[in-house]
């Protein structure tokens, strides 16, 4: 309660940069009070254009490309309060963004981000491509899970 801040407008394809779907499900309910999620209904038809890439150093990541002008639409943006335990599917092009939880009440919620794996094409600068040390859950392909 009263410990979170504004979370600016993003889309989730600006960090994968492949075929991406978000998963918000809310552990509280989450309100206008307490930080629920907006959204700018049909901005998944405008493709992410700034992407987040690992440095040249590869130390720091950086957003390279032009903000997507969706962005800036703060009159276009519907408010979408949810119940504890819903799920919310989050189109990895769609412009979306929370404020600070103003409220005495929390609102935790878990996040997962599912993307295309089989053949997806990743830029080779991107800050989250599987490397040596470590990749991701594989669901469906036993092999690389093991």
């Amino acid at each position: 309660p009263r410990r979170s801040s504004d979370l600016s407008s993003g889309i989730n394809a600006e960090y994968g940069g492949t075929a991406l779907v978000g998963l918000w499900i809310p552990i509280d309910d989450a309100t206008p009070d307490n930080g629920c999620l907006w959204f700018i209904p049909g901005s998944h038809r405008e493709p992410a254009t700034l992407f987040m890439n690992r440095s040249k150093e590869g130390g720091e990541c950086e957003f390279v490309g032009k903000k997507n002008e969706n962005f800036d639409h703060d009159d276009e943006y519907v408010c979408v309060p949810a119940k504890a335990g819903s799920l919310v599917i989050i189109h990895g092009d769609v412009v979306h963004k929370s404020f600070a939880n103003t409220s005495e009440n929390p609102r935790n919620a878990f996040t997962f981000h599912l993307y295309e794996g089989k053949g997806a094409k990743w830029a080779e600068t991107n800050w989250n491509l599987p490397t040596e040390k470590g990749t991701f859950v594989h669901m469906f392909d036993t092999e690389k899970s093991k």
